[in-house]
């Protein structure tokens, strides 16, 4: 039985948009349905996201590229997130997660909502910690309950994708907290379940109760982001027993899940030598029966504080290649601060990059035509060529705005190669 037939608000997004979408990633119909039946690619988009434009994520279409922003502690401003988000859909992001942990949750989400046509991810355990940890209670003392409540009510209002981290279990948290890791535990999410198996000894609710989880998620559509709760938060942590057994776990639920009709995708590492990268994400998807991986970075080096986009770059160009299907950004601001705008964008654009050199260097006819369209406009000088060619268009026209009459750049002016040669 195929996978529309089994999730009747799937087939309603897919009857909609399929005809778009097929056209915009150049596949045919018949081969996305296929990748979805496989598990290998995932239709975002729940039917009560208003106006939302659904995509697909998987290889063979495009690489894909994800905005993270959200509320703090130490910096709750609403219409600063809005702001980013904004400028996180200018740049080329194609989808967005809310990662609040300040303020009227609900509110921002709702907003989020309203305001990004793209679909929008969460992380629902945040919403319930946060009445714990703002009464200055224990996150351990956690009722599972209201975990489910609030996937239920976020699967309502329209939330399209979630990270749920439902592969930890009470074992790998104590493998990860207590086994010798140079970074424990570092995923919001996975530290707080880790905490509360640790302190109450009992197995991830998650993970004993994912059918729950299926339920809910058939019923809107909603694709599980299946999270990687104990992933290397250092690169000498990368591929420790802890990290692959969660890895495994989060394999066997998504071929559970796709029998019952829901839809997953597989959070990858985060901190990886680029040495490894390689074969960590042949490892994961090998490990995952092909599903669409999801990775932060990977970050190739830990010594980068305030360039972490570009660490995370070069991780992303070698994770596309070995058959990564989507790239959650980081910013300059990682491991430091929250992003402001003009730290979003760089993000966007440094995971952009990453996806152009990955794809290009498997050659995708898409890629290639963008490498092939800036270096005939580059020969010909053509301004207008490379300015519709570039990833950046406006950074384009702002560097070449003092010297936007003449025909070379401004680093060669009358010593051009190119104009050296043509002349002749």
């Amino acid at each position: 039985m195929s996978l529309i037939s089994l999730n009747s608000a799937l087939k309603t997004l897919f009857d909609a948009h399929i005809e778009g979408i097929s056209q915009e990633e150049e596949l045919t119909p018949a081969a996305i349905e296929h990748a979805l039946d496989e598990g290998s690619m995932v239709l975002l988009g729940n039917p009560a996201h208003k106006n939302v434009r659904p995509i697909v994520v998987g290889q063979p279409s495009r690489v894909k590229v994800n905005a993270n922003i959200g509320t703090s502690p130490f910096q709750n401003h609403p219409e600063c997130e809005s702001a980013k988000l904004r400028v996180a859909l200018a740049a080329g992001a194609d989808t967005v997660m809310d990662l609040s942990i300040a303020g009227d949750l609900d509110a921002v989400r709702r907003g989020m909502l309203e305001d990004c046509p793209a679909p929008l991810g969460t992380v629902p355990l945040y919403g319930v910690a946060q009445h714990y940890i703002d009464r200055g209670d224990d996150p351990a003392d956690m009722d599972p309950e209201r975990l489910f409540a609030e996937v239920e009510k976020q699967a309502e209002q329209g939330v399209d994708f979630m990270t749920l981290h439902c592969g930890i279990t009470r074992r790998g948290a104590e493998w990860a907290a207590r086994g010798g890791r140079a970074m424990g535990i570092v995923s919001r999410g996975g530290s707080i379940l880790a905490r509360w198996m640790l302190k109450n000894d009992r197995e991830n609710p998650l993970l004993t109760d994912f059918d729950r989880l299926l339920g809910i998620a058939r019923r809107h559509n909603v694709t599980l982001s299946l999270g990687d709760g104990l992933r290397p938060g250092a690169g000498c942590d990368a591929g420790d027993p802890a990290q692959w057994e969660e890895v495994i776990t989060l394999g066997t639920l998504a071929r559970r899940a796709l029998k019952e009709g829901v839809q997953c995708m597989i959070e990858g590492p985060g901190h990886v030598p680029m040495n490894e990268v390689e074969a960590q994400i042949r490892g994961i998807k090998k490990a995952t029966f092909n599903a669409p991986l999801y990775v932060l970075g990977p970050l190739t080096t830990d010594c980068a504080p305030g360039y972490d986009h570009i660490a995370g770059a070069v991780g992303g160009a070698l994770a596309v290649r070995a058959g990564v299907d989507f790239l959650c950004y980081l910013t300059p601001a990682e491991h430091l601060t929250l992003p402001d705008a003009a730290d979003v964008k760089a993000g966007v654009m440094a995971s952009r990059a990453a996806a152009q050199i990955g794809e290009t260097s498997l050659g995708r006819p898409r890629a290639l035509r963008r490498e092939a369209a800036m270096n005939t406009a580059r020969k010909n000088l053509d301004w207008d060529g490379m300015r519709a060619a570039a990833l950046d268009p406006e950074l384009l026209d702002a560097r070449r705005e003092p010297h936007k009459c003449e025909e070379e750049c401004a680093m060669c002016g009358n010593f051009c190669a190119v104009k050296m040669l043509r002349e002749l």
